[in-house]
């Protein structure tokens, strides 16, 4: 397996236990086994042949088009508002986080059938409704994040920019019918815009939306250089919940400091650009698939981020950092995936080492 992958992941599970420690130490126990459960995900995506999901892409899109389906019917959701997951006993399974993966292997197969003259916009029709089943949940991010992550993989596989450009103005229209037409379904989007216009006026009271960012930049900026310490648990005002998922960083920064949050980006960074890397030194298929994952862990990373230094408006978990079951099983599986890709690709890194 590739040592600076594995070093990396290491290093971004560390902080998570950290983070969860500090913000909610009664998960700990819980979270431990998830963290174990992503290591072992990771070794079993390690021991499959990528390509061999590319060929069986089809039946997985359609099994995970089938969960979307269902969970609007039978899932639940946080405080019974949405229906995001099946409820597995001590496991939840969350079909949207399944997409973000089979979506690849979807748009790969597109590409290794190109000599069919498969037509692109069969491809788009049926990730644009997976997308609209995610949006439906509700879960507009996620949504936001599929289109974000389809278009780029379709332009690195040659479709015209032009095409993909008309195809995501198509898909944005269809989105805003059903927001226009739901709108109870999409009520906490202006509750968040709101809370954003008192943040930036500084009105933001710990009950409000709001507030949320406020404490987090807070605490950020309360946490000094080296941070308060492992052990120092943060007062977390009544109301906030999301400082082990979309604010998985900033706990983190707490206990660590900003010494700590450094070294939690440097992690992130290099596991990414290694992903990229291996990525380069691939052809066909197989660059496509290791492309596509490294892009998905990107993107959600560049979410969390953004909303984590920005405003939280994101409700999206950073890879390997975040409490979670399925995100951290989907990404453990999906890095696995990038092991198995380094090996074919392994002959083409060792020459770029080779003195």
């Amino acid at each position: 397996m590739d040592p600076i992958l594995l070093l990396s992941q290491a290093l971004l599970l560390g902080f998570s236990l950290v983070g969860v420690a500090t913000a909610r130490p009664a998960l700990l126990d819980d979270h431990l086994i998830r963290v174990g459960l992503c290591l072992a995900a990771t070794f079993a995506g390690a021991l499959v042949r990528p390509l061999w999901l590319v060929r069986f892409a089809k039946p997985l899109f359609a099994l995970t088009l089938v969960l979307l389906i269902a969970v609007l019917f039978v899932g639940t959701g946080p405080a019974g508002e949405y229906r995001r997951w099946f409820s597995l006993g001590p496991v939840d399974l969350q079909p949207s986080e399944l997409l973000k993966l089979v979506a690849i292997f979807y748009i790969a197969a597109y590409f290794h059938q190109r000599n069919l003259d498969q037509p692109i916009l069969k491809v788009v029709a049926w990730l644009g409704l997976a997308s609209v089943l995610v949006v439906v949940e509700p879960d507009v991010d996620g949504g936001i994040l599929m289109v974000v992550l389809t278009g780029t993989m379709l332009l690195l596989i040659g479709v015209p920019w032009r095409r993909i450009l008309a195809l995501t103005a198509l898909l944005a229209v269809l989105l805003m019918a059903f927001v226009t037409f739901m709108p109870g379904k999409f009520a906490y989007i202006p509750d968040r815009l709101e809370g954003m216009r008192l943040y930036l006026r500084g009105e933001a009271d710990p009950g409000d939306e709001g507030y949320q960012a406020t404490y987090a930049h807070r605490a950020i900026l309360q946490a000094g250089p080296f941070g308060r310490g492992p052990g120092a648990e943060m007062q977390i005002p009544t109301g906030l919940t999301g400082l082990t998922s979309d604010l998985a960083a900033v706990p983190i920064v707490w206990a660590t400091g900003w010494v700590g949050g450094a070294m939690l980006l440097t992690a992130l960074g290099l596991l990414l650009l290694r992903g990229f890397n291996i990525a380069l030194h691939l052809e066909g298929t197989a660059a496509v698939v290791a492309t596509g994952i490294t892009s998905y862990l990107f993107f959600q990373t560049a979410f969390n981020l953004m909303g984590t230094l920005i405003y939280p408006i994101i409700g999206m978990p950073l890879p390997f950092v975040s409490y979670g079951g399925t995100s951290l099983l989907v990404a453990g599986f999906a890095l696995g995936l990038i092991h198995s890709l380094a090996r074919e690709a392994r002959p083409s890194l060792s020459r770029e080492v080779a003195p």
